[in-house]
């Protein structure tokens, strides 16, 4: 496989943008207590190094025993630290979703895996669900653990890092299953701290040694004090409360850009989380739009490295940000095309 380029969205080479919709970070954020937590944690001290209290608050969170709880200094280091380990198990083939985030892929080609078309052919599954960039269900489960089959199953990673901004929908997956996978939390997008890296994996329940041998490849301390403030807030009820709290308004929001969108001739593609896919009409010079949209503080992601050219994915913003979204476009239509063409190049 060819080495993907790693793009993301938010903060880039110019800066952060006033008006940022490139990143699925909850625009309702950040949640006040969780900030003050990371605000206030003693970066003077070392964590402790086995991270037990932070363990059983997090087995407990998830009604799952502590051996379960494998934490990570991001979810992009999870991705790369259990790629290496299943190809020192003897994996060699992955299988990726078609649109996707690039750490999957990276990964893979980092160590060598061979891409498989089929899910049931791959030792080592990626999902995601809500899925990026799309935010929709998942579809191609392998046959062995939907129903159950007898013999080896891959080593199968559900991405959960948008489920708690999940506006609509369910997991396919009931919980015999999702005790059948490796689960990856990330809290820092649903807290809107994306700046904190810090996350954790849920083992499946059959696999002590596995999830033994993943903390084993890990470095000493890979969750700072405050990564480590972060996860210990997530497991609290009043973080959780103010989490619920802001679906409601993520939705309305999602809705009013959705209308927006639409209104100018954009196709917007369904999706069940606070972000989604959407297309120009097609006289839009898309990358014209964008640099266009930059010089106005106005981000959007670019899709095209997540496997849908064309496209730009948008996450639920307020209305402040929907107002110069809607102006900066309104006005960029209006515009010649060299005019447009000459702001690009500048």
């Amino acid at each position: 496989m060819n080495s993907p380029v790693r793009i993301h969205g938010g903060t880039d080479a110019n800066g952060p943008a006033r008006f940022d919709f490139s990143t699925n970070s909850n625009a309702c954020g950040p949640c006040p207590m969780a900030l003050a937590a990371v605000q206030v944690a003693d970066a003077g001290r070392y964590p402790d190094s086995s991270y037990t209290h932070l363990r059983r608050a997090l087995a407990d969170f998830h009604g799952v025993q502590p051996w379960r709880i494998v934490l990570a200094a991001s979810a992009s280091e999870f991705i790369f630290r259990i790629t290496a380990w299943s190809y020192r198990q003897g994996c060699r083939t992955v299988w990726l979703p078609r649109q996707a985030y690039g750490d999957y892929a990276h990964a893979a080609n980092a160590w060598g895996l061979e891409r498989c078309d089929a899910v049931d052919a791959a030792q080592l599954v990626w999902t995601c669900e809500p899925s990026s960039p799309l935010g929709q269900a998942h579809s191609e489960w392998p046959v062995a653990l939907l129903h159950g089959l007898a013999g080896a199953r891959p080593t199968l990673v559900l991405d959960c890092a948008y489920a708690p901004l999940r506006l609509g929908g369910q997991l396919r997956l009931n919980a015999a299953q999702q005790d059948a996978v490796w689960r990856l939390v990330s809290p820092n997008k649903a807290l809107a701290l994306t700046g904190v890296r810090a996350a954790y994996a849920i083992a499946p329940a059959d696999a002590p040694l596995d999830a033994q041998q993943l903390d084993a490849m890990a470095p000493s301390w890979p969750v700072g004090a405050h990564g480590a403030a972060m996860l210990l807030a997530w497991t609290l009820a009043p973080v959780q409360e103010w989490l619920v709290h802001c679906l409601p308004t993520l939705a309305g929001w999602k809705a009013h850009l959705v209308r927006l969108l639409q209104d100018r001739g954009w196709d917007c593609l369904h999706s069940d989380s606070a972000f989604f896919c959407a297309k120009p009409p097609a006289s839009v010079d898309l990358p014209a739009l964008l640099a266009f949209l930059r010089t106005h503080g106005i981000q959007l992601r670019d899709a095209t490295s997540l496997g849908m050219p064309g496209y730009v994915r948008l996450s639920a913003q307020p209305p402040d940000a929907q107002a110069a979204l809607a102006a900066a476009l309104d006005t960029a239509v209006a515009q010649p095309k060299d005019t447009q063409l000459k702001e690009k190049a500048t």
